[in-house]
């Protein structure tokens, strides 16, 4: 029989002070693993096995025994987003990232942007820290089981106002709302116990960002 085709793509950036061990739990037998350079080195000291390197070498990652992509020190992106280019070509449409936040807040911003890229090249992304899952959403229906389970799901407008939006299976519940980008109506909410989030979106987009991970559960 051939070798197993993997499905998913897990990147892994350079984002200082942030070990990965909680990644391991979220980790698949059939993910391919793609470090961003330093990222590399953080995936080794957790005993994650890297198939692929993307990086200029200027966060001390090394392309050592990999397949890689060589990128010149000075560019017009960076190596994170390069990184989401080599698991497109590799044909790869579900992702998961990590160390991706945390130390230069410009990068963890670019990364959280680059969850809508993904989404408008046809895939689909979770990008995940020690405590917490950021999720781009675009209009539709969504159900979220809270698995692994997350103290707080918030909904972060990116658009200036999202409009016909519904929660239902949690805390507080909103039916058709309007929510406008720079207000907190709709942080902070919880998914009730044994229930699984229905989330409506009719126009705009935003963020659902599911916080304090529920270590004992």
């Amino acid at each position: 029989m051939g070798e197993q085709r993997k499905t998913r793509a897990v990147l892994i950036g350079a984002a200082p002070g942030q070990r990965l061990d909680y990644l391991l739990p979220m980790l698949r037998e059939d993910d391919f693993v793609i470090c961003a350079d330093g990222g590399r080195n953080k995936a080794d000291s957790a005993g994650i096995k890297a198939d692929w390197y993307v990086g200029d070498n200027d966060s001390g990652g090394s392309p050592e025994g990999l397949p890689c992509t060589i990128l010149p020190s000075e560019k017009d992106v960076t190596d994170m987003e390069m990184a989401i280019d080599q698991a497109f070509a590799l044909g790869y449409r579900e992702m998961l990232l990590a160390g991706c936040t945390g130390g230069r807040e410009d990068h963890h911003v670019a990364n959280l942007g680059l969850l809508e890229q993904i989404w408008t090249r046809g895939g689909v992304a979770v990008l995940v820290n020690e405590e917490n899952e950021v999720r781009f959403l675009s209009p539709g229906s969504y159900q979220i089981e809270n698995e692994p389970a997350f103290y707080y799901l918030s909904l972060l407008p990116l658009d200036a106002v999202v409009s016909g939006v519904t929660l239902r299976g949690t805390k507080y519940e909103l039916t058709d709302a309007q929510i406008r980008r720079g207000t907190t109506l709709a942080v902070s909410n919880e998914i009730l116990q044994g229930k699984t989030a229905e989330i409506a979106i009719e126009s705009g987009c935003a963020l659902l960002i599911r916080s304090q991970r529920m270590t004992n559960n």
